[in-house]
C-alpha cells in the first residue's frame, strides 16, 4: 500500500516523466496517448502542493523534462551552439507550458467551492495562454505545443470540429479533460458526485464526433474535379541532408549550375508524368543577391518550356543586409504570378533564419488559374492560425507551401489546416514528409525523404475547396478565454478587496 504522503512524488515523476513522450525528441518517442495522462498527473501534483512548494517544483519538472526530452534535437555544426540554443528553447517552451499550471495553482482554490464550474478555470486559463502564443511568438505547431492537442482519438472525424473554432476548441475540450479527471479525483470518484459532469463532458465529445462524421460524410462536387500536382525534392545525391543550420551559419549557396539542370530535369519528368502544377522544397536554390535576376529569369523560362504552373523557391545572402526567403509563382507562359517572402522565420536573435533572413509583409498572395485559386506560403508560416486564415477569407482553393525541415519531421505537420481554412494543402518537403491532403485532412500522397531516390511525389488535388465557419468566426473562442481570464484574475483583486 502507497502511503498518502508519497503520492505527488509518484505524481510528479509519472507526469514528467510521461509529458516527455509528447515532445518530438532523439530520446524518447512520440506517443499521442501521453498529452491525455501527463497532465492529469502535473495538474494533481501542482493542486496538492503548497502554493510556493507546487509553483518552483512544477516550473524545474517542465524545464528538466523539456531538456531532456527535446536535447540535441536542432544541431548546430559548432556543439556550442547546439547547447545554447537548445537550451534557450527548450526552457522558454517550458516556461510557456508551466503558465498555465501556475495560474491555476493560484486562480483554482478561490473558486473551488463553485463545484462544476470549477472545473472550466484550467481550459480557460490554458486556452488564452496557448492563443496568446499564436499571435507572434517562437514556436509553432512543429515544437510539439498546438499540435499536442491534435490528439484525435483514432478518428479523423473528431478534429473536423477545428473548422468551426480553430485548434482553439481541442486546446480547451483537452485541457477541460485534465481538468474534469482531478475533480473526479477529489471526489474520490463518487458517481454520485461526478454523474452530472461525466454526462455533459461525454455529451460534448458525442457532439464533436457526431459533426466530424456528418462533414466528412457529406458529397462533395468538387472531389470529382482533380488537378494532377507534382511535389519535387532535391533529394541529396549521397543520401546526407544538409543541416539548415550550415546554410545560415556559414551562408552556404547552391551549386549553381547542378541545382538548376536538376531542377529543370525534374520539372521535365513531372510534366510528363502529367502533372499541371509543379512544386519544389523550400531552399531549391541558395544564391547571392547579385544573381537573383538571373535566376529569376531561368525559372520563367522553365515553366514557358515545359508549359506548366510552378511553384519554385530561391533564398538570397546579401553582404550589407538581411536576405530573404522567397517563393515564386510562375504560370506556363512564364509569367510571375506571385512573388511571396517568408513571414515566420524559424530561429531566436543569433540563431536560425532569423540572423539572415528578414521579415516579409503580412500578406498571403493567391491567383485564379484553370485549377482553382493557388495560394502560396513556406513551411512555419502555416504554424499561425490568424495569418493563415487571410487564404480562406480569399477563397483559396489549393495551397502550395514547401517546406526544409529541421528538425526532419516524421509526419504530416500543419495537416489540420485544411480543416479549418477549406482548402487542399501540398507540402514538398526537404529532410522530412512530404504530402498532399484534400480540405478535410485526408492524406492523398505522401513521400519520405530518406525513402525516395527520384523525389517525385503525384496527387490528384481537388480544385475547389469547400466553405467553412472558422474564418468567418475566427479566433472567438482565444478571445473569450482571454476575456475569461482576465475576469478571473479581477475577481481574485475584487475578493481581496472585499476582505
Amino acid at each position: 500500500m502507497i502511503s498518502k504522503k508519497h503520492l505527488p512524488t509518484i505524481y510528479f515523476f509519472l507526469g514528467f516523466g510521461i509529458f516527455m513522450f509528447t515532445r518530438m525528441s532523439k530520446l524518447v518517442p512520440f506517443i499521442d496517448i501521453a498529452i491525455l495522462i501527463a497532465p492529469i498527473l502535473i495538474l494533481r501534483f501542482i493542486r496538492t502542493q503548497p502554493a510556493k512548494r507546487g509553483i518552483w517544483l512544477t516550473l524545474f519538472g517542465f524545464i528538466l523534462s523539456m531538456n531532456i526530452a527535446l536535447w540535441g534535437l536542432f544541431e548546430f555544426d559548432e556543439s556550442w551552439m547546439t547547447i545554447v540554443f537548445g537550451l534557450i528553447r527548450s526552457t522558454l517552451l517550458a516556461i510557456f507550458w508551466f503558465l498555465p499550471f501556475m495560474l491555476d495553482r493560484l486562480i483554482y482554490p478561490r473558486f473551488s467551492n463553485t463545484k462544476l464550474w470549477s472545473t472550466l478555470i484550467f481550459p480557460i486559463i490554458t486556452t488564452a495562454i496557448f492563443f496568446l502564443s499564436s499571435l507572434e511568438g517562437p514556436f509553432d505547431d512543429g515544437s510539439g505545443t498546438l499540435s499536442s492537442f491534435g490528439f484525435a482519438y483514432g478518428s479523423l472525424a473528431f478534429i473536423q470540429v477545428r473548422s468551426i473554432f480553430g485548434i482553439w476548441i481541442l486546446v480547451f475540450i483537452h485541457s477541460w479533460l485534465f481538468s474534469i479527471v482531478n475533480y473526479f479525483w477529489e471526489n474520490q470518484f463518487r458517481w454520485s458526485k461526478i454523474k452530472n459532469l461525466a454526462l455533459a463532458y461525454s455529451a460534448v465529445l458525442l457532439l464533436v464526433f457526431l459533426y466530424g462524421w456528418v462533414k466528412i460524410s457529406s458529397p462533395q462536387k468538387s472531389i470529382s474535379q482533380t488537378v494532377k500536382i507534382a511535389a519535387l525534392v532535391l533529394v541529396p545525391e549521397d543520401g546526407v541532408a544538409v543541416p539548415m543550420s550550415r546554410i545560415f551559419e556559414a551562408k552556404t549557396t547552391s551549386p549553381y549550375e547542378q541545382s538548376i539542370s536538376r531542377i529543370e530535369n525534374l520539372t521535365k519528368k513531372a510534366v510528363e508524368a502529367g502533372a499541371k502544377i509543379v512544386s519544389f522544397q523550400e531552399f531549391a536554390m541558395v544564391i547571392m543577391h547579385e544573381d537573383e535576376s538571373k535566376l529569376r529569369e531561368q525559372y520563367k523560362r522553365i515553366a514557358k518550356e515545359n508549359n506548366t504552373y510552378l511553384s519554385i523557391t530561391y533564398a538570397y545572402f546579401s553582404k550589407n543586409e538581411k536576405g530573404e526567403n522567397k517563393h515564386l509563382f510562375i504560370n506556363d507562359k512564364g509569367e510571375i504570378l506571385l512573388d511571396y517572402t517568408k513571414r515566420y522565420l524559424l530561429g531566436l536573435g543569433p540563431f536560425g533564419e532569423a540572423s539572415v533572413f528578414k521579415k516579409g509583409p503580412e500578406i498571403i498572395q493567391s491567383v485564379e488559374t484553370p485549377y482553382g485559386k493557388i495560394g502560396i506560403s513556406i513551411c512555419r508560416d502555416m504554424s499561425f492560425p490568424s495569418f493563415l486564415r487571410q487564404a480562406a477569407k480569399d477563397h483559396v482553393d489549393i495551397m502550395l507551401s514547401p517546406s526544409y525541415d529541421w528538425p526532419k519531421s516524421p509526419a504530416a505537420w500543419y495537416l489540420s489546416s485544411t480543416i479549418e481554412n477549406g482548402f487542399s494543402f501540398v507540402r514538398p518537403t526537404y529532410n522530412g514528409y512530404s504530402y498532399a491532403a484534400d480540405y478535410h485532412g485526408n492524406e492523398l500522397a505522401h513521400m519520405d525523404s530518406d525513402q525516395t531516390e527520384k523525389g517525385i511525389m503525384y496527387a490528384d488535388i481537388p480544385v475547389k475547396g469547400i466553405k467553412v465557419m472558422y474564418p468567418i468566426i475566427g479566433d472567438l473562442l482565444g478571445w473569450l478565454s482571454l476575456i475569461g481570464l482576465f475576469i478571473l484574475t479581477g475577481l481574485i483583486f475584487l475578493k481581496k478587496k472585499m476582505k
